[in-house]
């Protein structure tokens, strides 16, 4: 058609386009390779994180030289032909170009900047939890929930410092947070106390550690499993399978048992009851021998018999031990009860059902039995 230049840049910007496509494919192809080889060399897997998460690693890694091999291909594409320099110009028209309403005044590169600024301090808290959790923690040896408050503290800074240069890349004048923070002190002290009550009672929980995660509490009628401890409230998983989630002023107001504060040691306790006729010495030695024949009885404290009272039809026995096993002391108990049923029968000794004996007088006046009959 005659066009010359044009089919020449067509032509040639197509090739190069495709020929560097190609490029930037063999060399992610080749990082991969790489990053696959270094992830498994001996300082590598020395690593914790590396060591425990070498795929996931090595799949984020692909995924960002991905990234990176498209946007350069792009921009390279777009350079050949002669239009990186216009789509540049565009893009920052668009982004630039001022959206006024009223005295607010904001550009979609303002709106993008904040977003990407939050988007960055989350990443960042993620990766240093995950640092901290995985390298740091297992090589030092902390006290119990020192590294819970360690992460929390750490991800409420840089979420915090994320914030604030959010607001600032947005052109968000920080000198007007002072307006802001009077407003909160008013809106505080109209209806916000409890929500800053549950803050300051989940800083409480952080630094003070009565109750960390995976602990067993009994709190009123509720009992389970700590799972989450957040900035305002915490969950709690119950033993019937509901998560209750649980105000974090309630966990500091109230009274909370905590079953696993200082350790996991749970006592184990069996109730059971014998016949009168029984030899009351050997009932306590055969109960004995049961709660020591456990296997998860612990040594000490030792298990110990108490002959608690005489009852109304039985002689009560209580058999007491201890077990490190908390997360299963419900099976523990069972088993041990299963054991004394098991020990009696076989040694003959009776456990009787509540009965009464009742006794009738007669009068032997005739006018009592008259009343009688």
């Amino acid at each position: 058609l005659g066009y010359v230049d044009l089919s020449y840049l067509l032509l040639n910007g197509s090739m190069r386009s495709a020929l560097l496509a190609v490029a930037l494919f063999a060399a992610v192809v080749i990082l991969d390779g790489l990053a696959r080889l270094t992830a498994r060399t001996d300082s590598a897997q020395s690593i914790a994180s590396v060591r425990r998460h070498t795929s996931l690693l090595v799949n984020r890694f692909n995924e960002l030289s991905g990234l990176a091999a498209v946007v350069l291909w792009l921009s390279w594409t777009l350079s050949v032909f002669g239009l990186l320099q216009p789509v540049v110009d565009i893009l920052l028209a668009i982004l630039l170009t001022p959206l006024t309403v009223g005295k607010l005044s904001i550009s979609l590169g303002n709106i993008g900047a904040f977003f990407l600024a939050i988007y960055v301090a989350v990443l960042a808290s993620r990766l240093t939890t995950f640092v901290l959790q995985q390298d740091v923690y297992p090589r030092l040896t902390l006290p119990r929930g020192v590294p819970g408050a360690v992460t929390k503290v750490s991800q409420y800074l840089i979420i915090g410092l994320g914030l604030m240069i959010a607001f600032a890349a947005s052109g968000f004048d920080l000198s007007s947070l002072a307006l802001l923070a009077g407003a909160l002190g008013v809106g505080i002290g109209f209806g916000l106390q409890s929500i800053v009550n549950n803050f300051v009672s989940g800083l409480i929980l952080i630094f003070e550690r009565p109750i960390q995660e995976g602990d067993a509490l009994q709190l009123d009628t509720l009992t389970g499993t700590v799972k989450h401890i957040g900035i305002r409230a915490s969950t709690v998983r119950t033993y019937d399978g509901a998560d209750v989630i649980v105000p974090n002023a309630d966990l500091i107001s109230g009274q909370v048992i905590n079953w696993t504060l200082s350790d996991r040691l749970r006592r184990i306790e069996i109730q059971v009851g014998v016949a009168y006729d029984s030899d009351a010495r050997r009932v306590g030695e055969i109960l004995l021998e049961v709660a020591k024949a456990q296997p998860d009885c612990l040594e000490s404290p030792e298990p110990y018999v108490l002959f608690d009272r005489f009852g109304e039809s039985a002689l009560q026995f209580i058999v007491r031990f201890w077990t490190s096993n908390y997360s299963d002391w419900l099976d523990i108990e069972s088993d041990a009860t299963y054991a004394v049923l098991d020990a009696l029968n076989e040694a003959g000794i009776e456990i009787p059902v509540p009965h009464r004996v009742v006794r009738i007088k007669s009068d032997e006046s005739e006018g009592a039995a008259g009343s009688l009959r």
